[in-house]
């Protein structure tokens, strides 16, 4: 079935009948997880090779300015995209977009807080879209495709 519950099932386990692709609570924090994680992760090995060393200290640094940054613009921008590419079927196109967005719009965050618009700087919010877009594949088969149900016609 592919990821396709019939309505009854969806009532049951959702208590909502929506069409097109949900992601629950459970898989949009799974989600988030991974890509914080994994954008974490890129971001220290590219400032590392980058800086003087204090490893230590810059990696305290990612850590705690990163999963709040994740909470408070990455969090809210997954769902957005999510809600907005709810109709689309298909899942390589969510994992693209995740991919793309996230990097431009950290790009263009970045560049407004002093960061510039360089090449070099892209390639730096370039770990923001990949983590984002490999994130959202780790949560492919944690969503739920749901076609649209028939709509009733009122009694008369």
């Amino acid at each position: 079935m592919n990821g396709e519950l019939p309505e009854e099932e969806m009532v049951e386990r959702y208590g909502l009948l929506r069409k097109g692709v949900i992601l629950t609570g459970q898989a949009l924090f799974k989600g988030w997880a991974i890509t914080t994680t994994l954008w974490l992760i890129g971001l220290y090995a590219v400032l590392a090779a980058t800086s003087q060393g204090f490893w230590f200290n810059l990696g305290l640094m990612v850590l705690l300015y990163g999963y709040g940054v994740s909470l408070v613009v990455g969090l809210p921008l997954g769902w957005i995209l999510g809600r907005l590419l709810r109709h689309v079927r298909n899942q390589w196109i969510h994992v693209a977009t995740f991919l793309v967005v996230p990097t431009l719009c950290f790009w263009a965050l970045g560049s407004l807080l002093g960061f510039g618009w360089t090449l070099q700087a892209l390639g730096l919010w370039a770990t923001v879209g990949l983590a984002s877009g490999l994130g959202r594949l780790a949560v492919w088969k944690d969503v739920v495709v749901r076609c649209a149900p028939p709509i009733p016609l009122p009694d008369t």
